[in-house]
């Protein structure tokens, strides 16, 4: 098997439907052994029944697996457990993928030293973004609106993102799976699961290569264009980075809280309620909600 795409999913059928449409209209390579993987991470709606459809239509070679612990990294970790394929390739329920997608992403694996592929994540607005949104300059927001693009093809030490990423086999087998203890679940919105694996990968000094033709479109759900939704991200930013990097020895803490803490929480309030730059007051709130997620996990951390 050359190929194994895996898709996990909770709860999303809808979503799903239309990226399974998108998967059956891809622009296969002749000769190409490949698999779909639909992970169903525990849902209660329709989910087993849109892919059991697929599978009685034949239109894709999809199996259906069913992962009950909740959480994506558990669902990851089963499809990866189950793939039959070399390569492991993965995305996402909410998106739609250009007919070459899957050919430009294994394309790249031709050369020998490539670890690891990022696609790139186009994302579609369905209104003008908010004034307060910034993708770039000084005021960059993290990307709670998933968005993965540079200006030219070739090597990056950035990781790539869930919704647009492939892996050889042996680099979980090298470095291990995702972790569990990160990754978005019901009610919980600490992310990260991704780019924790692909930092891991980079750290061991492995090539991942970025491939602009191999696009998918991530469509922006009106409520991730609300301030609201944007500081549960950056919370659960503040609660996954407390847990994976850890808080340099020797640092000073009060009540288990690294103490500079503090002080950038108190930074950015300020600046969030003196700043008249719309951006700059998004900025800094939301940055705000980022050291509240680093503060609350460092405590949690310190009573354990």
């Amino acid at each position: 098997m050359n190929a194994s795409v895996i898709l996990c999913t909770h709860n999303r059928a809808t979503l799903l439907r239309r990226a399974l449409e998108s998967l059956a209209d891809l622009d296969v390579p002749s000769g190409l052994a490949w698999e779909l993987l639909v992970v169903d991470n525990n849902s209660t709606d329709d989910t087993r029944a849109i892919v059991e459809q697929e599978r009685a239509e034949a239109r894709l070679p999809c199996r259906y697996l069913y992962e009950p612990s909740q959480g994506k990294s558990f669902a990851l970790n089963t499809g990866i457990a189950r793939a039959l394929g070399q390569v492991l390739v993965f995305t996402d329920d909410d998106v739609t993928l250009d007919r070459g997608w899957l050919r430009a992403l294994l394309a790249a694996f031709d050369a020998p030293d490539c670890a690891s592929v990022g696609g790139q994540i186009v994302p579609v607005w369905p209104a003008p973004p908010p004034r307060w949104y910034s993708a770039t300059g000084p005021y960059r927001l993290l990307p709670a609106v998933v968005a993965y693009q540079f200006d030219a093809s070739g090597p990056v030490t950035r990781p790539p993102y869930g919704a647009n990423m492939a892996y050889r086999r042996e680099m979980f087998e090298r470095y291990g799976s995702f972790r569990t203890d990160i990754g978005p679940r019901a009610r919980q919105m600490i992310r990260g699961e991704d780019s924790e694996f692909g930092l891991r990968v980079l750290a061991g000094g492995e090539r991942v290569i970025y491939v602009p033709s191999a696009i998918v479109h991530h469509r922006v759900e009106p409520e991730r264009m609300k301030l609201r939704y944007f500081e549960q991200y950056y919370y659960g930013e503040g609660r996954m980075e407390a847990r994976v990097f850890p808080v340099p020895p020797g640092t000073i803490r009060w009540l288990g809280i690294p103490r500079y803490c503090y002080r950038d929480f108190v930074e950015h309030l300020f600046r969030w309620w003196t700043s008249l730059n719309p951006r700059a007051r998004a900025f800094h709130r939301l940055s705000s909600w980022r050291v509240l997620g680093n503060i609350f996990e460092a405590w949690k951390l310190g009573r354990q």
